[in-house]
């Protein structure tokens, strides 16, 4: 399983959404060159970010001492193209590539733009129309106060459902065969955002599975739908995401993923408070459901700013490897400190850990539990632990 890193594509939607002066995320993320929408009227632009840290890992009596790429923004870099057509009509592109700042690798082997690759048109009347790979139509990422990000971020790995069984690690795989979840990023991909009018506006997107012989035809279809003022953002999301084809009682077969949320955000610029809701619920008769709870604050002063988040993973319809019902949650916290030494460089500290209940077994940054002994089942009850401390800078 490929895990899609995560950052910050979500603020093209946020700025289309909820620019205010006031706002702290907006503010933040106007530091990032690709967000920025003075950057450039026609022409092409480069941009992106440098993120390394120091990090230290710890499970199951099993510790890892690292570099890590990516412990605020995923390290990356982006060229951005815009044409005025005249009519309040431009045309765009975006081309992004992720990839690893302690060892210079791609992101994601064997493609270059594995973050965005795609063209389309924008109107302030219409709205804007993109066909490629681009981020999904998702509840915003800042709802967490650590964007999401797949180093330092237990919404990533406990509300995301990555789960180590003894095939290896998969989205939400103790809900029972073919169980999946959004993805941060679709290829094959068509979206429409519509224009905001009184505070409301939505993105709807369709992305195509690519596989011939395959149904139905899309791996993804979803809507988010939003209504901001100038400090309250609220957002709802449903997509169905299919499965790539696997074996159930019935034969081998795609499953159908129905997955709801909703999210608040309350940012008066000097504080940021959020709250997120997620349920994720394979048809498939005999699956389990999984649903996740967050709260979130931010706490800015001055070049300084403190964050926390709180993450609980609860199931129904789970069951052990004897077919028995089972308890499986979850817990997860994740505290952070960050410094600015100026508006594109800063230094960053994260410290965070998840606890696992009864069968539950989820991952944090990355690093698998150990596994029983003589078994390819990981340990149960793991408490896996991430400290990181790094710096980033925005160019």
């Amino acid at each position: 399983m490929k895990y899609k890193k995560i950052v910050c594509a979500v603020g093209i939607v946020w700025f289309s959404h909820a620019a205010y002066a006031d706002s702290y995320i907006q503010s933040t993320l106007s530091t990032l060159p690709q967000f920025n929408t003075a950057l450039l009227n026609n022409g092409i632009s480069l941009y992106g970010v440098a993120d390394v840290g120091i990090n230290y890992q710890s499970v199951g009596g099993k510790t890892l001492w690292q570099t890590q790429s990516g412990g605020v923004h995923t390290s990356q870099f982006g060229f951005f193209g815009r044409e005025d057509l005249g009519g309040g009509l431009k045309a765009e592109f975006n081309l992004e590539s992720g990839f690893e700042l302690n060892n210079g690798s791609l992101q994601t082997s064997q493609t270059i733009f594995d973050r965005e690759s795609w063209v389309g048109l924008s109107s302030t009347t219409w709205g804007a129309l993109r066909v490629g790979r681009q981020t999904t139509a998702n509840l915003p990422e800042f709802a967490d106060p650590f964007g999401e990000v797949v180093t330092n971020s237990v919404v990533t790995w406990l509300a995301g459902g990555a789960v180590q069984t003894r095939r290896g690690i998969g989205y939400n795989a103790d809900l029972g065969p073919g169980s999946s979840q959004v993805l941060v990023r679709e290829s094959n991909a068509v979206s429409w955002t519509t224009p905001r009018v009184g505070g409301f506006g939505a993105t709807f997107l369709y992305a195509f599975n690519g596989t011939q012989g395959v149904s139905p035809y899309a791996s993804n279809q979803g809507v988010v739908a939003s209504w901001t003022n100038a400090s309250l953002y609220l957002a709802t999301a449903y997509n169905q995401v299919w499965s790539a084809p696997v074996a159930t009682a019935s034969g081998k077969q795609t499953v159908r993923n129905d997955i709801y949320g909703v999210a608040a955000i309350y940012d008066v610029g000097t504080f940021v408070l959020s709250a997120a809701f997620n349920q994720v619920a394979p048809n498939l008769a005999g699956n389990g459901i999984a649903r996740s709870y967050m709260l979130g604050g931010t706490l800015p002063f001055g070049p300084h700013a403190l964050r926390a988040s709180i993450v609980y993973r609860d199931t129904s319809g789970v069951r052990d490897s004897a077919g028995r019902p089972a308890k499986d949650s979850a817990l997860g916290v994740m505290l952070g400190y960050d410094y600015n030494l100026s508006k594109r460089t800063g230094l960053y500290t994260r410290a965070g850990f998840i606890r696992n209940y009864g069968i539950s077994s989820v991952i944090l940054n990355g690093t698998p539990l150990p596994t029983q002994p003589g078994s390819t089942a990981p340990e149960q009850g793991t408490t896996p632990l991430t400290v990181s401390l790094g710096m980033y800078h925005k160019f």
